[in-house]
């Protein structure tokens, strides 16, 4: 193992001795308690013969690391990839490719979903982890040598891994593998405006077109302010405190307290501003207010188109041989559902495109799914 990376020179001499590789394994630690996006503590890199541990707070500049991480030349091997990519783009490597994530390589070969990497390790090698640096401070400086072990050993123990799970992959599911790592990648392309960030809240489906209106101006609120502060979003108000706010409309600052589980220092920070965003909400032509869900006319009912899209993803699923959950998670549906029924033919133009119709997915679910007629081109 090499020592920790704490310069520029030292980040490019590992990347320049590794860019031959074929294969690269990485992780991150980071922390992300209140904060909306992960502070990026440590970076984990092994080619199968030198590991190293670069320094986020010490490093300036990033070129070296990008060109390595985007080179189609070498394979990335990450496991439980998403927050890891959401740390890396905090610094600015935004493309990874190609991207081989083991956790999802198993829930592909049939060893169940979400499985953990300690897990995983010691079912393939019998190797037990020791996970007790798994909650510390990877900002806090300096780094302890329980700390750097425990980081190496998230990196070193994942080639055995690929190599076990590269030889139970067919060549369809290692296409697939590669394909889902690129759309993990354009996953942070696919946020929502801030003005529809209320079809993100759960049970919004149920809300009157008056209360998503309120619901609208609220999301898109609380998502600005926790862009502004860096904030996680259950800091400010919580989804459920939306909710009860879309549905009670207060009028004052002193209403709000009615709220159940309102926290009070959070009544007394934004009262004025939530009242006043109520109120504009309130006020608003009923016309222009969000609709349950539009052509209600094609629409059977959202449980009912919820078990449509389910058989449809488990019937292409079942075409093709892979576990339904790799083919579709619930916030995959809910985001086909969302685009389908609940904005308006003009407000579709806005949002992204679902996942459903993109990339590997696109190709092989789309003949099973419902479409509606107003979005059939």
């Amino acid at each position: 193992m090499t020592g920790l990376i704490t310069d520029n020179i030292a980040l490019a001499t590992y990347c320049q001795q590794v860019a031959n590789s074929k294969v690269l394994a990485m992780d991150t630690e980071f922390i992300r308690q209140s904060t909306l996006a992960p502070k990026l503590g440590l970076i984990q890199l092994f080619d199968g013969h030198t590991l190293a541990l670069v320094d986020p707070l010490a490093i300036s500049d990033w070129q070296p690391l990008k060109r390595l991480m985007s080179d189609q030349g070498i394979v990335k091997l990450l496991h439980s990839c998403s927050e890891d990519i959401e740390a890396l783009a905090t610094i600015g490597v935004y493309d990874i490719a190609p991207l081989f994530d083991t956790q999802l390589a198993a829930e592909l070969i049939g060893w169940g979903a979400s499985m953990g990497y300690a897990r995983l390790v010691e079912q393939l090698s019998g190797e037990v982890l020791d996970k007790s640096e798994s909650r510390t401070d990877w900002l806090a400086r300096p780094l302890a040598e329980t700390q750097l072990i425990y980081a190496a050993n998230d990196v070193h123990f994942l080639f055995p891994l690929y190599e076990k799970l590269l030889s139970h992959l067919s060549a369809l599911q290692h296409q697939l593998l590669l394909q889902e790592g690129q759309q993990l990648m354009h996953r942070r392309e696919q946020l929502l405006p801030l003005e529809y960030k209320y079809l993100e809240i759960k049970n919004s489906w149920l809300l009157t077109p008056r209360e998503l209106s309120v619901l609208r101006e609220l999301a898109g609120w609380r998502y600005r302010y926790a862009q502004q502060r860096d904030l996680a979003l259950g800091l400010i108000l919580k989804d459920i405190h939306l909710i009860e706010l879309a549905k009670r409309r207060p009028a004052t600052a002193e209403s709000l307290l009615n709220i159940p589980g309102m926290p009070p220092r959070d009544v007394r920070r934004h009262a004025k501003l939530l009242v006043d965003l109520i109120g504009q909400a309130k006020e608003q032509p009923i016309i222009t207010c969000p609709q349950r869900f539009y052509h209600e006319a094609q629409f059977p009912g959202y449980k009912e188109t919820v078990n449509e899209l389910t058989k449809a993803v488990k019937v292409s699923a079942d075409e093709l041989g892979i576990p339904s959950g790799f083919m579709s998670v619930k916030r995959q549906l809910n985001e086909y559902l969302n685009w389908c029924w609940r904005v308006s033919d003009t407000e579709r133009q806005q949002l992204p495109t679902p996942e459903y119709l993109k990339g590997w997915r696109a190709e092989y679910l789309l003949p099973f799914l419902p479409r509606p007629e107003h979005i059939i081109k």
